[in-house]
Formats: C-alpha cells, structure tokens, sequence
C-alpha cells in the first residue's frame, strides 16, 4: 500500500521520476529514462542515500543505548528491479529479531526511528535528485 507519493519530470519530458512511500518501510523511485548511463548514475545516487540513511538511523534514534545491539543492527539495502530502485530500511538483528519491531511499534511508537527517517528523507530524495545529472558520467573525464 502507498502511503504517500511525488513526482519530478525533467524540462524535456525524457525523465520522469516517481516517488512511493510504501508501509514495508521501503522508500520507492521509478526511474523513466531513455538512456542507460541515467540509470547507472541513478543507481549509484540512491547507493550513497541509502548508506546516509543508515547513518542518520544509527545516530538519530529516539532510544538510550544500553548493549548498542539495537543500533548495530540498523541497515539499509538498496534493491533493483528494472526500472525501480528501493531503499528498504530495517532492524536486523539476527539473535533478537523481534526487538526491532518492539522498538517500532509498541509504547505508541514513541522509539520507532523506520517510519520518521522515511518522512525526513523521502521527500529530500526527490527535491535533491538533480535530472540533468543523471545524464551525465559521473567520475568519468569528458571526452
């Protein structure tokens, strides 16, 4: 189920960005490209969010840490499926794997960190995705 959705579309009409919050705490971006190299650099752009977005988790939950077993066991993982790439956000520890959804949503919700990163970071995604640049090669000289 969507909870929330945006969208960009480039000044040519070539690109069309979607962008789907999705309740398994996924943060969803279709990509409409007519050029592959714009799906590389896509990629390689919700690869670096992804990793941010893990950090902001690990430092900004609303938690005491008491073992640190909770925090080490935020991830993020980007997932690709033709056109659409997904962030998904998770607790996972492996020897307690019912903690995290505990934290998310027991206690009104009032440790959850999943659903408020995906609120902050979702629409950020979609305002700082700069379309022309996708169509550019990054880290690679001009020729």
């Amino acid at each position: 189920m969507v909870t929330r959705a945006g969208q960009r579309v480039s000044g040519s009409g070539k690109t069309t960005v979607n962008l789907y919050f999705k309740d398994d705490n996924g943060i969803v971006i279709g990509l409409k490209a007519v050029k592959n190299r714009a799906y590389i650099n896509f990629a390689n752009y919700m690869n670096r969010r992804a990793s941010e977005i893990e950090m902001y988790m690990k430092q900004n939950h609303p938690w005491t840490n008491r073992t640190g077993r909770a925090e080490a066991g935020l991830h993020t993982d980007v997932l690709h499926r033709g056109n659409v790439i997904q962030i998904n956000m998770y607790h996972g520890d492996i020897v307690w794997p019912w903690y995290g959804i505990h934290l998310e949503y027991s206690m009104g919700r009032r440790f959850a960190i999943i659903e408020p990163t995906q609120q902050f970071f979702g629409p950020k995604l979609l305002s700082e995705l700069n379309l022309s640049e996708l169509y550019r090669f990054a880290g690679n000289p001009k020729k």
